[in-house]
């Protein structure tokens, strides 16, 4: 079936810290706009300062992509305020539906798939598309990590109106077999065929070495070349091993007392108090823009990507291991998340920690100044990239 220009609406519910619309879909979108003549249309529910808006919906019009925020409400509590803010939002994506033209319909993950739910009879009508991004598994994430209790009312009004979702969408995206495998254990098996499984692709464009960033920042931190620096990028939380990430890091020090430990994050502060004695001087902590990370990266000599073990990490796709990946670098991962034993298992690059042998990884990483860059990046062009996440996408329209 041959392709034809659509005009497709994402819709999103986020907090006021969210980047990934303009450091992972807004590079996508773009990218089906010039594959197809999509027409990108981006609806973000969230309680973003102001100012975070109008950098976003720059941005956003900058890459070709029509932006629109809307408050949620906070008050006079969270609970009820995100119930008004969903009894509005129905009305306004009916609205913007009907306004705009809008021939594919993208609620990602479980709050817009509660609004979409209730507009389901008037958008067939209308033969408008649905495509339900379903995020992972985020309901079971808030579980593992956020006190979520699977018997409370909370969690059975959202699991109900996700597996209304995944049952109703004429195409169910994940990011991981796993997690399609899970979602059909729940919904049955006859529903497999509308499952599709999409990468978390990174512009390989920009996520690429360069030599005078490497010297100005391994000299900003007085490491000479030969001595060993780690990097890790992204949150930090209870969900992170931050405290196996330090120990480990604490262990290569003692025998490596010149390496350093470079960290980008916004939420530094979540590291006060934990640092260990001694390695104040070699942790060094930054919070610089997403524009910045392949300054910093390209200084680094290993990345890691550790998260603490729980059932629902089986949804993920670390965004951050295709960063590390595009940029040369080997890594360090957890086991259980995701797709990437299956993807990384293999290859010489990277090591799944174990945390009943650690030892394994301090001995690994003696080795990792003969692995070659080079390679590395051509496998991380081959899995993590922009043209691999727009390829996925491109099957929206088949």
């Amino acid at each position: 079936m041959g392709l034809t220009k659509k005009k497709l609406l994402f819709v999103t519910w986020d907090s006021d810290q969210s980047n990934y619309l303009e450091s992972l879909f807004f590079p996508i979108l773009k990218g089906l706009g010039e594959a197809v003549g999509l027409e990108a249309h981006v609806l973000q529910f969230s309680w973003a300062k102001p100012q975070d808006v109008h950098r976003i919906q720059q941005l956003a019009a900058s890459m070709g992509i029509i932006y629109s925020q809307f408050p949620i409400h906070r008050k006079p509590v969270a609970g009820l305020g995100a119930l008004w803010t969903v009894y509005q939002g129905v009305r306004i994506i009916r609205n913007y539906v009907r306004a705009q033209g809008i021939d594919v319909l993208m609620p990602r993950s479980t709050m817009p798939a509660m609004m979409v739910n209730r507009l389901w009879d008037w958008l067939k009508r209308g033969k408008v598309k649905v495509v339900f991004d379903a995020d992972g598994l985020p309901l079971e994430e808030r579980v593992d990590f956020a006190g979520l209790k699977t018997k409370s009312y909370q969690y059975r009004k959202l699991k109900a109106e996700e597996t209304k979702m995944l049952q109703r969408a004429d195409l169910v995206l994940s990011r991981s077999q796993a997690a399609i495998d899970i979602h059909l254990d729940n919904i049955g098996e006859r529903y497999r065929e509308k499952f599709l499984k999409v990468a978390n692709g990174r512009d390989a464009d920009f996520f690429q070495l360069d030599p005078k960033s490497r010297k100005q920042v391994r000299e900003s931190l007085g490491l000479a070349e030969g001595e060993m620096l780690w990097v890790y990028t992204g949150s930090l939380g209870i969900p992170y091993e931050v405290d196996r990430m330090l120990a480990l890091f604490g262990r290569f020090h003692a025998k490596h007392p010149k390496s350093k430990f470079l960290i980008l994050t916004r939420q530094g502060d979540f590291l006060e108090g934990k640092i260990p004695n001694g390695l104040s001087e070699a942790i060094v902590v930054r919070s610089g823009s997403f524009q910045e990370i392949p300054k910093y990266l390209s200084a680094g000599d290993v990345g890691l990507s550790l998260r603490k073990f729980a059932p629902s990490l089986a949804g993920l796709a670390p965004i951050k291991l295709g960063e590390y990946l595009l940029m040369g670098l080997p890594v360090i991962a957890s086991r259980g998340v995701g797709d990437t034993e299956a993807q990384l298992g293999t290859q010489e690059f990277a090591f799944f920690l174990d945390p009943e042998n650690e030892s394994a990884s301090l001995d690994w990483l003696e080795g990792i100044k003969d692995l070659d860059p080079v390679k590395i990046r051509e496998f991380g062009r081959k899995e993590f990239s922009l043209e691999r996440a727009v390829r996925d996408y491109l099957e929206i329209w088949t």
